[in-house]
């Protein structure tokens, strides 16, 4: 699964960041010190709750890394269906990766009843800036009928105004 490399941590006073300022990034940011033994000792199940903690608080890059831990059994118990609400919850906000990661779920039917047209849509969003996905959308399409391509051509447009209306409704709420 693309995506699935974790970004390096960013300098963090563990202890510090995240436990007191609730704030989502320095969360994620921990879970990231954790994940790589980066100022503390490595433990991939202090990485999945400094995640989760993130991921609770709609923190989209935390909620792929977190359906990439379920995806992957990485300090958590290995769960597609989990794997795949987190990478959806994600998804919705705009996050390339989680589109990418949803879409290869519904390709190879992984936590998710497996659809030709959902891998689709889910690629060709993600493809407006994920290479990889462009790439998997291109071996797709050789695979798909003309009357599923079509059919994924429009549910990708009709995805992108539900993740548009989405991030306008929780922009509103701010």
């Amino acid at each position: 699964m693309a995506g699935s490399a974790f970004p390096a941590p960013r300098p963090v006073r563990p202890g510090r960041a995240g436990r007191k300022a609730r704030d989502a990034a320095a969360q994620h940011n921990m879970g990231a010190c954790y994940f790589y033994g980066a100022g503390v000792a490595k433990d991939l199940v202090q990485a999945a709750s400094w995640y989760r903690k993130a991921a609770d608080q709609d923190y989209a890059p935390a909620q792929n890394l977190l359906g990439q831990f379920y995806y992957n059994g990485t300090g958590v118990a290995k769960s597609t269906v989990r794997a795949v609400s987190w990478f959806r919850m994600a998804a919705d906000q705009g996050d390339a990766k989680a589109q990418y990661n949803l879409g290869y779920c519904y390709a190879n039917g992984e936590g998710v009843r497996m659809n030709e047209v959902e891998a689709y849509a889910y690629w060709s969003t993600a493809g407006i800036t994920d290479e990889i996905a462009r790439k998997n959308l291109a071996m797709l399409r050789k695979q798909m009928s003309s009357g599923n391509i079509s059919a994924g051509q429009k549910r990708a447009k009709e995805l992108q105004k539900e993740i548009d209306a989405k991030i306008a409704a929780k922009q509103a709420g701010k």
